[in-house]
This record gives structure tokens, sequence and C-alpha cells, in this order.
């Protein structure tokens, strides 16, 4: 199997996952294949797939970031804070909050060296102190402008409201980022393979860098979204988020070893985990069974990869070189 068509099987388990998961829960439930439940899903996906989205960067690049829950929460309180001083345009303050966290991690994984693991936990647990002291304890900020941001964030217009629309479109130019300019080329560049990322005048610990700033401005992008459908900033928000973009950003074939990873399918991945968590919700299951079965999901990602590349390897081995016969 070529490297291509490899990377059209990974692309095309979330669309599949997506279907498999629609047909059980259209069974189980029969009001999950209803219109109404469409559009509501359809409406609610939009955190979850900039989440996505912003961690897929971080894991092309070798990388993962759990701290992109708590940069959201924090993003999301202090751009309800800036919307209440100066209007609702103020709630983009989220994107340069998350920009900055993203920056942060970025700079300590990429340039310090420190393990992934080590700078996105510290990370989490400084943003998430943060956003307790600047909202006096974690005390809910309301929006001024709530019913305004409400409209934008329900009211659909042409099957999506107008939140969703810009939430897709900054969707579509993460797309652009990651294969039409050079940043997002050498983004998956470093993650295949780091020595030519040297080789081509690049330099390393910058890219890792860029990679972290997208995710990290995604991930404001996303706090902002959720202040507005929340119609206040909830610093205490967040948690188990990371974990879900982790998932979709899987599902949706991006390889945890780094270097491929397509942004459409992403979509598609958190499309799926969405399915699943509004399938279980309306089928009754606890929210702990639901926990569960993210978990579980994420396992099956992993196993499912491996067993990819251990299936990609024996196929290999077992094919004859072109321009030889058996």
């Amino acid at each position: 199997m070529t490297p291509r068509a490899e990377g059209r099987a990974r692309f095309l388990v979330a669309p599949a996952a997506i279907l498999l998961a629609a047909g059980l829960f259209g069974v189980a439930s029969p009001g999950f294949l209803s219109l109404d439940n469409g559009l509501s899903m359809a409406g609610q996906i939009w955190i979850l797939a900039l989440l996505a989205v912003g961690q897929m960067f971080a894991i092309a690049a070798r990388g993962f970031d759990i701290s992109v829950g708590a940069v959201a929460a924090l993003s999301g309180t202090l751009g309800a804070m800036a919307a209440n001083a100066i209007g609702l345009p103020g709630l983009l303050l989220a994107v340069p909050v998350g920009l900055a966290c993203g920056t942060v991690n970025g700079w300590l994984i990429g340039r310090a060296r420190f393990q992934p693991i080590v700078a996105t936990l510290g990370t989490l647990l400084a943003v998430k102190g943060l956003a307790l002291l600047v909202s006096d304890d974690g005390q809910v900020v309301p929006l001024e402008a709530a019913a305004r941001a409400a409209a934008l964030s329900f009211d659909a217009v042409a099957g999506l409201p107008p939140l969703g629309w810009a939430a897709l479109a900054a969707v579509g130019l993460a797309h652009v980022v990651l294969r039409h300019m050079l940043v997002g080329r050498r983004i998956l560049m470093l993650g295949s393979n780091p020595e030519a990322v040297a080789l081509v005048g690049a330099v390393p610990w910058r890219i890792e860098m860029s990679a972290y700033q997208l995710c990290g401005a995604f991930a404001g992008l996303a706090g902002a979204l959720m202040t507005a459908r929340a119609g206040a900033g909830l610093p205490t928000e967040g948690a188990g988020m990371e974990l879900q973009s982790i998932a979709a950003a899987v599902i949706g074939g991006t390889v945890l070893a780094g270097g491929r990873a397509n942004v459409w399918a992403v979509l598609a991945g958190a499309t799926f985990v969405q399915v699943v968590l509004t399938g279980l919700n309306l089928s009754g299951v606890s929210p702990f069974i639901a926990q569960i079965a993210v978990g579980a999901v994420i396992l099956a990602s992993g196993l499912m990869d491996a067993g990819l590349r251990t299936l990609l390897t024996r196929f290999s081995r077992l094919s004859p070189p072109k321009g030889t016969f058996r």
C-alpha cells in the first residue's frame, strides 16, 4: 500500500465511524435521527471541532497539548470581561489570549526542550489558577450582551448559526494553513522527518512553536464560542475537552507519530465524538459512562493506528519489489 493510499484509509475511518454510530443510536433512540437533533448537533459541534483542529497541529509536530480545555476557559473568561468593557467584539480578545498560552507552550517544548506532557501539564495548572484569580475565585462572568450572543450562537441561518459559519470558516482557514502555506507544510515535515527541516534552512524549534501557537489560537477561538453560547465566561469549564480533542484528531486520521493530518477528517472525527456523546445522552446513559466511552474511543484509535502500521509493514514485506516476478 502506498503512503497516499494509507493516508486515504486513515481519513476514511471517521466518516465510516459516524455512519456506524448514527445507525446504532438511531435504532436505540428513534429521536436521534430527527432533523431537530441533527441541527442541534450541527450547532454544538464547533467548540470541540476548533479544539480538535488546534490539537491536530500539535500532534502533527509530534506533540500534544493537554492544556487546551483550560486555555479555552481562561480565554473565554477574559473575552467576556473585554466584551463587557468595550462591546461584544471584545470577545475576540480570547484569540490572542489563547495565542499567548500557545506561545508559552511552544517555547517550553521547542526551545527549552521540555517534554510535551510536562510543559502542557504545567500550563494547564497555571492557566486554571489564573482563570480562578481573574474571575474572583471562579465566579461566572455574565455577558451584558448575552441576548445578542445567544442569537449569534443558536439562530440558524441556512442550517447553521452565524457563529457556526464563522467556526467553519476558521476550519477552512486551518486547511489553507496546513496544505497551502509554508508554515503548515513545515509542521508536517517536522513531524515526518525532523532532519529534513534543518536541510531546507528552517529552524525546527520555531516551527514547533508555530504548531503550538496555532493550537492555542484555536483554543482561544473555542473559548470565545463557548462564552457566546453560555452567555457568560466560565472559568471552571474545560475539563475533559483536552481528551475529547485528542480523540477527535486521532480518529480523524492525525498520526500520533506526527507528519500526517487532514483538517476535514479531523472535523469528521469531532463530529463522531459529538455523535457518541449526544447519542449516549439521548439514550439516558449516565454521563460517567459517556466519559468511559470517550476514553475507550481514544484507546481504540491508538490500537487502530498501531494495527494499521503493523498490517502495512507485513504487507510491504510480502509484496515483491517493483520489476520482479514470482
